[in-house]
């Protein structure tokens, strides 16, 4: 990462202040501009340009994690590769791979959905559409507000599955909730410190009985009450 860093001609950051804090601690020195999730639509084309004018590198970077996954970037990086511009990608911290890894679950299979809705009716549906896809193990990321009622709905919707709640993976104060989503839950809760760090959480959905789609549903119900 830092050879990619010190090899680029210009670093298009999610957040320039947070980059520089990177970049004083390597004593490097390179210029700037910002590219993130509510300027990239319109940064994008213009950076794509200037490489090509400039016949310069750029280097990517987000605050904390991969850029373009759940992070700004891909609208970049589809640009570069439609111009024709080799994009390289760098290996560096995936908060999803590191706790997937950390689980213990059976990964082999995965999906991973993000940030979810935030509205409670809205993941809900999420959730119940999650369930009906029988993924075995799925992740996603939250914040540090809404984590114990992402947890407790997840206790709800899900009973009985497991979870792996990771909370600021590879830092200082790395803590991990494993067990099941009720016990998490009661950890979460107990715990004074929870709405600080940022979490991500991993359900192994394996061991639930497959879920039936609303209309297969209805349609065993419509049988038991004929055969009554």
């Amino acid at each position: 990462m830092r050879a990619a860093i010190e090899e680029a001609d210009l670093i298009a950051a999610e957040d320039t202040r947070v980059t520089m804090k990177l970049l004083n601690h390597w004593g490097i020195k390179k210029p700037m501009l910002s590219c993130h999730r509510h300027n990239e639509e319109d940064k994008a084309p213009q950076i794509i340009e200037r490489m090509i004018a400039e016949d310069i590198t750029v280097a990517l970077t987000c605050d904390a994690g991969t850029p373009g996954i759940s992070d700004p970037g891909h609208l970049l990086v589809r640009a570069a590769w439609a111009a024709g511009i080799q994009v390289e990608p760098v290996c560096g911290p995936s908060a999803v791979v590191t706790a997937l890894s950390a689980s213990g679950f059976d990964a082999r299979e995965f999906t991973f959905y993000g940030f979810l809705p935030r509205e409670r009716k809205f993941l809900r549906e999420k959730l119940d559409a999650i369930r009906r896809t029988n993924v075995p193990v799925c992740v996603f990321y939250e914040s540090p507000h809404r984590i114990v009622e992402l947890v407790r709905e997840i206790a709800e919707c899900w009973a009985g599955c497991d979870l792996c709640v990771c909370s600021d993976l590879t830092k200082k104060f790395e803590r991990i909730y494993r067990g099941g989503a009720a016990q998490v839950l009661a950890e979460l809760t107990a715990n004074p410190s929870v709405e600080k760090g940022e979490y991500c959480i991993v359900a192994d959905l394996s061991m639930l009985p497959p879920a039936q789609e609303p209309q297969a549903a209805a349609d065993a119900l419509v049988v038991m009450l004929a055969a009554i």
